[in-house]
C-alpha cells in the first residue's frame, strides 16, 4: 500500500509537504509542487486513511445522516421504502461529491445528540426531527445541519435549513379527487396527529369542508391506525365488519406503506379494491405501481429532496455565513386503479 513517505521520496519533498497537499494546507507550497504531488497520488494509488482525519481536527469528509424513528419497525428502519429511497439517494450524491456517510437511527433523540458530538463530522442531515431538536444539534456541534421533513415551530434563529414538502396541498388534492370520484365518506388513516401527518390531514379536512359546504351526508374523519402491525390489523378487521358501507367510502392512508399493507390484508379476506372500498396513499414509493390494483397516491420527488439536502449542506459547509432557509417541494396527484 502506498504511503505518504513513498510519495515524498518520489517527489523529492518532505512528508509534511505531502500531508499538507492532501489536507489542503497549501499556502506555503508552490503550484508546481502541488501538481506534482497530486499526480503522484493518482499514479501511485494513494488512499487516505479515514480514521486519521476523523480523529484530528481536519475536515473528515464525513456527513452524519441521522433518523429519529417515530414508528415501531418489525425490521430495520431502512426496510421502510421511504427511508430506504431517501438514504440511497443521499449516499449516492455525497459519494459523487467526495463525502462519506455515517448513518444512525434511533427513537431516542438524546442518543443522536451524543453520536453527532462524538464524531468529527463536517455536517448533519437529520430526517424526521422536530425543528427544535435540529436547532439543538447545531448548538451542540456548531456545524451545518440540514433537516428533511422537520416539524413543529422553531424557537430560535439558528442557520438550519429544512427541506420539506407541501404536505397540506397533498392532502387537499387527494380530498378533492376523492369527492370528484363520488366518495362520500373519507377515512384519513394516520399513525400520529403531529408532523407531516397532521399537515396532510389538515389539508384534506379543509378542502373537504370547503367543497361539501356543510353537507352532513358527507363525512371525513381522522383515524389513528397505530404504529404496530397488531394495531393496524385490528383497524383492518373493523373495516371488514363495516363492509358493505352505507355510503361510498375511501380510506386515505397518509403513507403508501400502510395503504399497500391494507390492500394486501383486505384482498386476502376477499375485499375488492376499489369496488368495496377505495384506498389511496401518500408518497408514491417504488412499490405503489406494483400493487393489485395499482395505488392512487400523492407523488413527491424523493430524489430531488435528497439532492437539495446534500446541496444545501455542502453550501453551508463551504460558506461560514450561510443562513438557514425553508424549502417546500411541490406534490402531484397520481391517479391509478385503487380509487
Amino acid at each position: 500500500m502506498t504511503t505518504i513517505k513513498d510519495i515524498a521520496e518520489r517527489a523529492g519533498v518532505s512528508t509534511a509537504t505531502v500531508s499538507n497537499v492532501i489536507h489542503g494546507n497549501t499556502k506555503k507550497v508552490s503550484p508546481a509542487t502541488i501538481e506534482l504531488i497530486e499526480n503522484l497520488i493518482k499514479e501511485m494509488g494513494y488512499v487516505q486513511k479515514m480514521g486519521l482525519s476523523v480523529l484530528n481536527n481536519s475536515s473528515s469528509k464525513m456527513v452524519a445522516v441521522v433518523i429519529h424513528t417515530h414508528k415501531n419497525y418489525e425490521d430495520a428502519v431502512i426496510s421502510d421504502p421511504f427511508y430506504g429511497t431517501i438514504i440511497g439517494f443521499i449516499e449516492e450524491k455525497l459519494r459523487l461529491l467526495g463525502y462519506y456517510m455515517l448513518l444512525y437511527s434511533t427513537d431516542d433523540v438524546n442518543e443522536v445528540f451524543r453520536t453527532v458530538m462524538a464524531w468529527n463530522i463536517d455536517g448533519v442531515i437529520a430526517l424526521s426531527f422536530s425543528r427544535n431538536d435540529c436547532n439543538k444539534i447545531w448548538h451542540l456541534i456548531h456545524k451545518p445541519v440540514v433537516c428533511i421533513d422537520a416539524y413543529g415551530i422553531s424557537h430560535d434563529d439558528t442557520p438550519v435549513t429544512n427541506i420539506g414538502l407541501d404536505d397540506s396541498t397533498g392532502g387537499a388534492l387527494m380530498s378533492e379527487y376523492l369527492l370528484q370520484c363520488g366518495y362520500e365518506n373519507i377515512l384519513v388513516c394516520a399513525t400520529n396527529d403531529y408532523g407531516v401527518d397532521y399537515s396532510r390531514w389538515t389539508g384534506a379536512r379543509e378542502m373537504f369542508e370547503e367543497l361539501t359546504a356543510g353537507n352532513k351526508e358527507k363525512k371525513i374523519r381522522l383515524i389513528n391506525i397505530g404504529e404496530t402491525q397488531i394495531t393496524r390489523e385490528s383497524f383492518y378487521q373493523q373495516l371488514l365488519r363495516q363492509i358493505p358501507f352505507p355510503t361510498k367510502t375511501a380510506a386515505f392512508f397518509l403513507s403508501d406503506y400502510f395503504a399497500i399493507e391494507a390492500i394486501s390484508y383486505l384482498g386476502s379476506k376477499g375485499i375488492r379494491v376499489p369496488a368495496d372500498l377505495g384506498i389511496a396513499g401518500f408518497d408514491d414509493i417504488n412499490y405503489a405501481h406494483l400493487t393489485v390494483p395499482k395505488l392512487t397516491t400523492i407523488h413527491q420527488n424523493m430524489e430531488r429532496k435528497a439532492e437539495l439536502a446534500v446541496t444545501e449542506l455542502l453550501s453551508a459547509i463551504q460558506n461560514p455565513i450561510y443562513m438557514g432557509k425553508e424549502v417546500l417541494l411541490d406534490v402531484m396527484l397520481i391517479a391509478r386503479d385503487s380509487i
